[in-house]
């Protein structure tokens, strides 16, 4: 699968090639240049064609994987720095599921507040957190845990928690980048703190 990095690359070339080659294709009609034309609407159909094969392959190819309890999922920007891991869970008046951040950057802050957090139960249904990630910098090489809380009536036993970037953009990356390959990769949830 198309890594993170590259798959936005992709996205931002083919954004800016077919935008130039559209540029020469009006400039070239208003010329009276058909041949110039004609390679311009070639270039930029060859390049919005590549884009979209690897978009569809990086959807359809993404496999589908459950980690274990304390096993980390990675999102990458440049590099892959952002470590995503669940700590525990708490049942009470809300299902508590306490997921860890971690950064292994040298330098960069990473944003845990730009994921978007879903559980499914076993019966397939999602639920959202009735709380958000605070918007804070989570600086290089830190860790921090944040307590996600669901509905009480959520049962744990075979439920996952899904990690996606929340961003729309995003689903228009191709590969690993895009949430909808990232929602293969599951969490699975460790038995309740006192169960």
């Amino acid at each position: 699968m198309l890594p993170q990095f590259f798959g936005a690359v992709l996205l931002v070339g083919t954004v800016a090639i077919t935008v130039g080659a559209l540029g020469v294709l009006i400039w070239a009609r208003s010329r009276g240049k058909p041949l110039l034309a004609r390679r311009a609407l070639i270039a930029s159909g060859v390049v919005a064609g590549v884009y979209g094969l690897f978009w569809v392959l990086g959807v359809v190819l993404a496999q589908r994987s459950v980690l274990t309890p304390g096993e980390t999922i990675s999102f990458c920007g440049l590099d892959c720095h952002l470590h995503v891991s669940v700590r525990e869970v708490r049942a009470g008046p809300d299902l508590g599921v306490t997921v860890r951040f971690a950064s292994n950057a040298v330098q960069a802050p990473e944003w845990p507040g730009e994921l978007r957090f879903r559980l499914r139960d076993s019966s397939g249904r999602e639920y959202a957190p009735s709380n958000s990630v605070p918007d804070t910098a989570l600086r290089a090489g830190a860790s921090w845990e944040f307590e996600l809380l669901f509905p009480a009536d959520v049962k744990p036993e075979g439920s996952v928690l899904i990690v996606t970037w929340s961003g729309a953009i995003d689903y228009l990356v191709p590969g690993a980048g895009n949430p909808l390959a990232q929602r293969q990769r599951r969490l699975a949830l460790p038995a309740p703190v006192g169960a």
